[in-house]
């Protein structure tokens, strides 16, 4: 994976978050998967060694005061939005949380009229197509193909192909919401038809389970493998991550004796992390062993992000590189 300075471009949804405090009350707040995994992207770059590390949010938005105030929030996180059109009139997805005893949390989606839905549709300029084939990586998941016309499926996956015949790598994370999908048969069949064009894939078990059916993470990662990604590495929650490679199979442990919050965005920090050590020239068990330090750090806080550290200036300049 290439190392040193960095384009990295995040395909996804950022919606208003809205945690159920369990009083009565809510907090307000924002997030999605892949702009989680963007911030801690930025913010583990921040603090490896390697060359500046462009971080940028690709999605469509309003021009509604949430969605300025998410906008602001993500160039606090370090995080550009070159390339995430505002369409006036529309707005932002909105999604409820609720946690457990055990800090596991379930949600429930109002995205029917969001934005983020407009995503490669025809109204999208080519230009950005354009400018994002020069990537250096190229990060979604399954919930942004779920919010995506076939239309707009079939578009990103020539993107894809552009972003790895220039060089590029295309990671992949099977994040799976059965509410954003008609049944696991269509999951099914979208994703398997996206794996040919990706060379990293970054599954959680329970989901892939949900999706394909898979017996365990052997085979989660046997039939990754066969589809043609090169490199997997399978998060299994309390037990780790399985990391399958050319360098072969390796159980990367998680972090021992972590106080469980709230695990919201703990697979989603994990894949930051991950990513920003390979860029960072790690090997993937050593990827996957930051990934694991930052999702036990994660969990042990309430919400999707962690509150924002580091010098102002420099996270400004890293918007500017």
């Amino acid at each position: 994976m290439t190392t040193g300075a960095a384009r990295v471009a995040c395909i996804g949804e950022c919606m208003i978050e809205v945690v159920d405090q369990g009083d009565g009350s809510a907090r307000l707040g924002f997030g999605g998967d892949v702009f989680n995994t963007a911030a801690y992207l930025a913010r583990s770059a921040r603090q490896r060694a390697s060359g500046p590390t462009r971080v940028e949010f690709v999605t469509v938005t309003g021009d509604d005061a949430y969605s300025r105030q998410m906008r602001a929030l993500w160039r606090l996180h370090g995080v550009r939005d070159d390339h995430a059109p505002v369409l006036p009139g529309e707005l932002p997805g909105l999604y409820l949380v609720r946690r457990d005893a055990r800090g596991e949390r379930t949600f429930s989606h109002y995205r029917s009229a969001s934005a983020a839905r407009r995503l490669f549709g025809p109204d999208q300029p080519g230009t950005i197509d354009d400018a994002l084939a020069a990537s250096d990586v190229l990060y979604f998941s399954a919930i942004t193909l779920s919010i995506m016309s076939a239309d707009a499926r079939r578009r990103l996956i020539a993107l894809l192909d552009a972003v790895r015949a220039r060089g590029g790598r295309v990671i992949f994370d099977s994040n799976y919401r059965a509410s954003g999908w008609d049944s696991p048969r269509q999951a099914r069949e979208v994703i398997a038809a996206i794996l040919p064009h990706v060379d990293v894939a970054l599954p959680t078990l329970a989901d892939d389970q949900q999706v394909f059916r898979d017996a365990d993470a052997g085979a989660c990662a046997r039939r990754l493998r066969a589809a043609g990604v090169r490199e997997v590495a399978i998060k299994l929650g309390a037990r780790g991550c399985l990391v399958v490679s050319e360098g072969g199979a390796v159980l990367v442990p998680a972090v021992k004796d972590v106080a469980v919050v709230d695990t919201t965005a703990a697979g989603d920090a994990f894949n930051g992390a991950y990513i920003a050590a390979r860029l960072d020239g790690a090997s993937p068990p050593g990827a996957a062993a930051a990934g694991n330090s930052l999702a036990a750090e994660v969990i042990g806080f309430p919400g999707a992000l962690l509150p924002v550290t580091g010098d102002p200036e420099m996270i400004s300049k890293s918007l500017d590189i």
